[in-house]
């Protein structure tokens, strides 16, 4: 059987980590840290450590002390993407356990409006004899190529046609802004993407 944590399962694991020492770990340990990081009561605190205990996770060692068993696997559920995602792939940040995929999207933005973005790309293309298209990746070509036939497009339509998140979308455009070959634009009540020179 397959174990998935829940947020606050997920919460006394990573509690449990860091009152670990090398006998094991005491629960008022655990308590402490559950309550002052995360609000948990003492009694939830226990009910979740007994849950664990039930599926293994937590075991008593030789000493008495109860420990986390690593030979036992769990999974979280990706509150952003929705997968199952293993226990040794998941990123645990202000309370939230996220997948690496997702936390690399949120912490991977790229200004569209960046000035010295510009101009050091700018200055990369011209020292580099690069002009147009030239030194885009596939993607960012296809994208180019798609806006010039378009004239004007809304980045949700970019997303969904190219099969992008909407994060990917803007870390696209922004660079395509960089090289200043698109610009955002209001056509009526929706911001959309055209050519520069347009």
């Amino acid at each position: 059987m397959k174990l998935v944590l829940d947020e606050e399962e997920i919460w006394i694991i990573e509690c449990i980590k860091e009152a670990h020492i090398d006998c094991g770990f005491h629960v008022r340990d655990v308590i402490k840290k559950a309550k002052a990081r995360y609000g948990l009561s003492r009694s939830t605190v226990y009910e979740i450590i007994s849950y664990l205990e039930f599926h293994g996770l937590v075991k008593t060692n030789k000493s008495g002390n109860r420990e986390l068993d690593q030979s036992i696997s769990y999974f979280i559920v990706c509150p952003v993407c929705g997968k199952e995602v293993p226990e040794n792939e998941y990123i645990v940040e202000n309370g939230r356990a996220i997948c690496e995929d997702c936390y690399l999207e949120e912490h991977q933005r790229i200004k569209f409006a960046d000035p010295m973005a510009v101009r050091s790309k700018k200055l990369f293309r011209k020292s580099h004899g690069l002009e147009g298209t030239e030194g885009l990746t596939d993607i960012q070509k296809d994208l180019c190529e798609f806006i010039q036939t378009e004239g004007a497009v809304t980045p949700e339509k970019i997303s969904t046609l190219f099969g992008l998140t909407p994060q990917e979308t803007k870390n696209q455009l922004a660079i395509l802004r960089h090289c200043e070959l698109v610009k955002w634009r209001q056509i009526g009540d929706e911001i959309c993407i055209v050519l520069f020179d347009s």
